[in-house]
């Protein structure tokens, strides 16, 4: 059937540039007027957009048999959303209305068009004669921008960067394409028929990627979502649909869609985990899964213990095919953040209690329990840090109260942290299924604290070092350069005192760094004595000339850990006097400290840094657990903390792999005595020695003529 396109449109030109090419004049109106079916997908959309082709439109809506079809993203706004919900709510009464204020010759008249555009809208809807569904994404936003208009068998499709808005297509700068197969080629046939099919899959729900729900169900959630900024998503949909079924409403299911979704963890497309570089996760899931889904899991930075946690809990879900609660717990703010993303990769949004005020919270959680009411599965995940869990006491109690058919597990993140007191104090016994995970999940020096962590978790299934990642390909390998750095007689005088002290104390123990039921005077004694290492007053200057010597201009991607440690001969913190060299020498640089991380919007400072927009973080006590920062290939360890763990958590914040990082370097301070002829210097040495071992080890550079094993071997044979 010869349609009337080629006809009307035989002089438009291939692209549109908005505002200054009139699309509305010369394509879309003389277009509409012939055209027998419309579809139109937009991003953003509103009744302006129908006053400014109201000429095509009022000639199309006289022919009784043309289709208008439109596919949108809920962010319309709120007028339009009253103009719709009173066609679908109320048809009758503005079909009635019409007739008197509207329709010209019983159809739509070009004045009512472009003067009453609400009402206009409210009639299409009520009417039948525009058909609306709103589409939701799995993450992120409907975005398309598309007219596909049919005369005939000939289509047309226009289609580019301006929304189906009065300013999207008059007054913003925007371009549209122009595709007409029936004189623009095969380029132009193919790429119609693609946007055709895609229309056909997201409109008739084939596509996995977007899901189109009726004008009532999308009034509805766009309703519930107008005080947010995010467009809701398929997770909203399904959420309010199974919320919905559990109080026994029935409600209608989306066109398509045959059987209800159910909200699941789902192992991402793509993910290589049985094989290649991250096999070793497939073997830590089969030791949790024959261990009686209980244990812990020592997986290295870099090795992805997050990964594995969520395929382990996608396998608990599978096999228990029921409804489930998935609470991850965590030490800090920022680690609440990367873990909800991983999360959303694995399919599911969580609910995160801290980002929301406590009455949205307690909304979502009527709306998780709605969903754990249902006979079928649902999975709802959780993601909150240690303090709130402990603290909240609504919160332990929603967890304390799952009915005996949800089944529950706990991801322990940085397990070690869950061995204090305020966690095994008041260990939640509600999970069936305990997953701890840690680097080195033993609390140094605290074999009560855990033996706890162990009775409550279960045991160390499963180990995956430092080694075996860099040797993996996962981590980065590094080079590690040792620079020694002599105490001055003041330092050494004070760290002999300090010795002395404990010794009277009854403390002749090697210093770990952990403490663990010493009495107040020792803890305080070794404090001092770990402070007056971590802040010897010649690593400032020995940083400042390292830094110049490489060139101040070529200083990127760098992490310099401070001491968090009061300082025990100055006044002045170890970060103070750092950043004040920094900015000395001209070096663009960001603090980054519990002060920054418990602000909204502190990874803002981590994805500049990422950008390189500064040179250097700064970071005390923070930048320890879990924080991914995979560009960065050098760090300055002026805290050489005496903790064990740390020395894994802090290699693991440079050996992140990242795009045309082959190496990473990590620069490590040796305190040397200034003189080895007391015991308290030879047992200073053999201490700083060990540290210096351990970093050694996994080097690329431990034997090389100029590398650690050189400086290590020296104070060896000096001891």
């Amino acid at each position: 059937m010869i349609g009337q396109l080629p006809v009307v449109l035989g002089l438009v030109m291939p692209v549109y540039e908005i505002p200054e090419d009139d699309l509305i004049g010369e394509v879309l109106v003389p277009a509409m007027r012939v055209s027998d079916d419309v579809r139109i997908a937009a991003g953003f959309f509103s009744s302006q957009c129908l006053a400014q082709i109201a000429p095509g439109l009022a000639d199309f809506l006289r022919r009784d048999s043309g289709t208008l079809q439109l596919l949108v993203s809920p962010a319309v706004e709120a007028a339009d959303l009253d103009a719709m919900e009173r066609g679908v709510r109320s048809p009758e009464q503005v079909i009635e209305d019409a007739v008197e204020r509207l329709l010209k010759d019983a159809s739509l008249s070009e004045h009512a068009l472009v003067h009453h555009t609400l009402d206009c809208l409210a009639y299409l809807v009520a009417s039948g004669r525009l058909t609306v569904r709103f589409a939701l994404m799995k993450f992120g936003m409907y975005h398309k921008k598309q007219w596909l208009m049919r005369s005939g068998a000939d289509w047309l499709a226009v289609h580019g960067s301006g929304n189906a808005t009065g300013r999207g297509l008059l007054v913003n700068g925007e371009q549209m394409t122009i595709d007409r197969p029936w004189r623009d080629g095969q380029t132009a046939t193919d790429r119609v028929a693609k946007l055709l099919a895609g229309w056909d899959r997201q409109w008739n729900n084939e596509s996995p990627h977007v899901l189109s729900v009726e004008l009532n169900d999308g009034l509805r959630l766009a309703g519930r979502q107008r005080s947010s900024t995010q467009a809701p998503t398929m997770d909203d949909f399904w959420r309010a649909w199974h919320a919905d079924h559990a109080r026994g409403l029935e409600p209608p299911l989306p066109p398509g869609v045959s059987v209800a979704q159910p909200r699941l963890l789902v192992i991402p497309d793509g993910v290589e985990w049985r094989r290649g570089r991250y096999a070793h996760q497939a073997e830590a899931v089969e030791a949790f899964s024959v261990n009686g889904s209980r244990g812990i899991l020592s997986i290295a930075t870099g090795g992805g213990k997050t990964q594995t946690a969520l395929i382990a809990a996608t396998h608990e879900q599978d096999r228990h095919q029921a409804p489930m609660v998935v609470l991850v717990v965590v030490p800090s703010a920022p680690l609440v953040r990367q873990w909800a993303e991983t999360v959303r990769r694995f399919g599911i949004e969580p609910l995160l209690p801290g980002d929301t005020s406590v009455p949205k919270r307690q909304v979502r959680i009527e709306e998780i329990k709605a969903g754990l009411a249902t006979q079928g599965a649902y999975t709802a995940v959780i993601v909150c840090t240690q303090r709130l869990f402990s603290t909240d006491e609504s919160f332990r109690g929603f967890i304390e109260g799952l009915p005996k058919s949800v089944l529950a597990m706990i991801i322990g993140d940085e397990v070690h942290n869950l061995g204090s007191k305020s966690f095994l104090a008041n260990q939640p016994m509600r999970f069936d299924v305990r997953l701890g995970l840690s680097a080195t999940p033993v609390r140094q020096y605290d074999p009560e604290g855990t033996d706890a962590l162990i009775n409550y978790f279960g045991p160390e299934l499963f180990e995956f070092t430092l080694k075996d990642a860099i040797r993996a390909e996962c981590l980065t390998p590094y080079n590690y350069h040792l620079h020694e750095i002599a105490l001055s007689e003041d330092e050494m005088t004070e760290y002999e005192s300090l010795t002395r002290q404990l010794q009277r104390k009854g403390f002749q123990n090697a210093d770990h760094g952990q403490d663990s039921e010493l009495q107040a005077q020792i803890e305080h004694l070794l404090r001092r004595r770990r402070a007056l290492l971590e802040h010897a007053e010649a690593k400032i200057p020995v940083l400042g000339a390292l830094l110049t010597s490489s060139g101040l201009s070529d200083v990127s991607r760098t992490l310099i850990y401070t001491s968090a440690k009061p300082p025990v001969l100055t006044n002045e913190r170890q970060i103070d006097a750092t950043n004040r060299m920094l900015n000395e020498l001209g070096v663009s640089f960001h603090q980054f400290t519990h002060a920054e991380t418990a602000r909204r919007g502190s990874g803002k400072y981590l994805e500049a840094f990422g950008r390189g927009e500064y040179q250097v973080l700064t970071a005390m006590q923070v930048l320890d657990e879990g924080i991914d920062i995979p560009q960065t290939d050098t760090a300055y360890l002026l805290a050489s903390s005496t903790v064990r763990r740390e020395w894994v958590q802090r290699r693991g914040r440079i050996l992140r792999r990242s795009e045309g990082k082959s190496i990473a370097n990590l620069h490590d301070f040796l305190v040397v005595p200034p003189r080895l002829g007391s015991k308290e210097a030879r047992s200073l040495l053999v201490g700083e020695l060990t540290r210096a071992r351990e970093f050694a080890s996994a080097a690329d550079n431990e034997y090389d003529s100029d590398g650690p094993r050189v400086v290590i071997g020296k104070h060896e044979r000096m001891l």
